[in-house]
């Protein structure tokens, strides 16, 4: 009997031991982003006219970022996730001002995107990790705004 608490009190503490260690690791370093690998190629040369922002989306959750657009400007962007065990991935979404889904991803490391503000007003990002069960995710978002081309006056 006395072999029996012993083995039932060493499992326990094991378990609990790998269920803080998965949560701590979840809750204090799910990953860090830098600047996203595609930065480059999406700035044209000019990163320092455009944006960077990293954050973290927890498990089981989704996490917003807002954009303002003007109408005729053209979103080029990147993102890329880190963290978690297995696959590293996290779906994204857009929505425009009317609340329209105007791009999706495949679940993914990292995309490529570009898309035209047929509208003024918010564009709404949504990274979703609703399934993946226990890992956060650090994403990193660079995105450049191109402002529309303005024809020059023809002069007489």
């Amino acid at each position: 009997m006395r072999t029996f608490f012993i083995s039932l009190f060493v499992i326990s503490a094991f378990a609990g031991g790998i269920a803080t260690s998965w949560w701590a690791m979840n809750k204090y370093n799910p990953g860090s982003i830098g600047t996203p690998a595609h930065a480059g190629a999406v700035s044209n040369g000019k990163p320092e006219e455009c944006t960077n922002v990293s954050f973290n989306v927890g498990p089981r959750s989704k996490t917003e970022r807002k954009v303002m657009l003007e109408t005729g400007e053209l979103l080029r962007g990147t993102f890329e996730a880190n963290g978690g065990l297995g696959r590293v991935d996290i779906f994204l979404r857009v929505r425009n001002p009317q609340n329209e889904e105007i791009l999706a991803s495949p679940r993914a490391q990292s995309y490529d995107f570009t898309f035209p503000a047929r509208n003024r007003g918010e564009y709404v990002f949504i990274f979703d990790n609703r399934f993946s069960l226990f890992t956060s995710k650090g994403v990193g978002l660079f995105y450049c705004i191109d402002k529309p081309v303005r024809d020059a006056p023809v002069s007489p």
